[in-house]
């Protein structure tokens, strides 16, 4: 009895060989750094209470289902890796009809009392799609290397617009770009999938809300706003500034912020949550997590430099770019380096949604990691 419990536990110990436990664990760290400033965030607030309760539930979710994730055959990924990108993209067509409207916005589906935001799911969903076109077409012509993956990405980037999301629209491009260059694509395919992908922003500009082109506006101005724009479209840019600014070195102190604790700082638990952090904890607490976030990226990354099944290498390699693209975003709009475009920081901010999708795409980095095919023929489609 005892040497078959043994060998059933070894057989599992070889089944998880592989597993990326240090990006697993650097996850729950970022994540549970993030709680600490959601909690901050929504200290005392009526208009966001309970939000880091419901963050803590989601991320202990979220991260068993992702272990579970990484556990899963690589046939089914290669087999429902397009059903699964259509439905999303059915998902993201069927919100004007369906969807309920926040803030002006019709973004999410409404399940009881709670709202999924099939958005946040369209990125890892781009990454599992991408990869599976990718990964045997790296030396193909130009239509399968640039047309067909520019095609597949301006799909949900449209749909994602129109809701309208421009922060989430433009974080896709980059996943595009890294996974041609992590595929081997020729120097001219890459300036091409660049070249045409600035065109594909350029055509946007008129699905844009007058509000975004504002917003837009103020941007390019903010340090000659009136007072009637620093009231109304500059207000939340402003703020994020103030925030930042009034943390100098050190910080105001956790749960102490001044534009956080008497409510001056929008959507803080969100879309500015590293206002929060860099106003709680200065200069060095800000770039201390920037520093992780990037750390954190940086390993995923890696452990797609190790793999040697193109597929799996490309999955790693486009999570590390939805992440690191996502800090770059977040980052640079509540330093006022990026318009204002309204996108959460995955792991860290709040958001089940985004928390569930983050998760997803850690989960399909340990798939890659512990699914080793034998030979690269493996990775065809029988």
């Amino acid at each position: 009895m005892r040497l078959e419990v043994e060998s059933r536990f070894l057989r599992v110990l070889q089944h998880a060989e592989g597993f990326p436990s240090a990006s697993f664990a650097m996850a729950l760290v970022v994540a549970g750094i993030g709680l600490v400033f959601v909690h901050s965030a929504t200290l005392g607030s009526d208009e966001f209470a309970g939000q880091a309760a419901k963050q803590a539930v989601a991320i202990f979710a979220s991260a068993v289902v992702a272990v579970a994730i990484a556990f899963v055959p690589r046939t089914f990924w290669l087999r429902n890796a397009f059903t699964l990108f259509c439905i999303v993209l059915l998902a993201l067509a069927l919100l004007p009809w369906f969807g309920v409207t926040i803030n002006g916005a019709r973004r999410w589906y409404g399940i009881g009392s709670a709202t999924v935001q099939p958005t946040e799911f369209a990125k890892p969903i781009l990454v599992l799609a991408l990869a599976r076109w990718l990964r045997l077409r790296s030396r193909g012509g130009f239509v399968e290397v640039v047309l067909v993956p520019l095609f597949l990405t301006l799909l949900p980037m449209y749909l994602t617009v129109r809701q309208p999301d421009l922060g989430s629209s433009l974080s896709m491009l980059p996943i595009l770009f890294a996974m041609s260059w992590v595929a081997g694509a020729r120097a001219l395919h890459l300036v091409a999938t660049l070249g045409l992908g600035l065109l594909g922003l350029v055509l946007v500009l008129p699905f844009l809300q007058g509000y975004q082109l504002e917003r837009i506006a103020i941007w390019l101005g903010q340090n000659d706003l009136t007072s009637a724009e620093l009231r109304g479209a500059g207000y939340q840019l402003m703020q994020s500034l103030i925030a930042i600014g009034s943390g100098g070195i050190e910080g105001d102190g956790l749960f102490e912020g001044l534009q956080n604790r008497y409510d001056f700082l929008p959507y803080r638990s969100t879309d500015f949550l590293f206002a929060v952090i860099a106003e709680e904890t200065g200069f060095r607490g800000a770039l201390a997590v920037i520093l992780l976030y990037t750390f954190f990226s940086l390993t995923i990354l890696a452990c797609a430099y190790r793999l040697r099944d193109r597929f799996g290498r490309l999955l790693a390699a486009g999570v590390a770019a939805y992440f690191a693209t996502h800090l770059f975003i977040h980052v640079g709009v509540c330093t006022g380096l990026l318009p204002p475009t309204g996108l959460p920081l995955p792991l860290m901010s709040y958001g089940r949604s985004s928390v569930a999708s983050a998760w997803l795409a850690i989960g399909l980095v340990g798939h890659a990691a512990m699914s080793r095919p034998r030979d690269l023929s493996d990775d065809a489609i029988r």
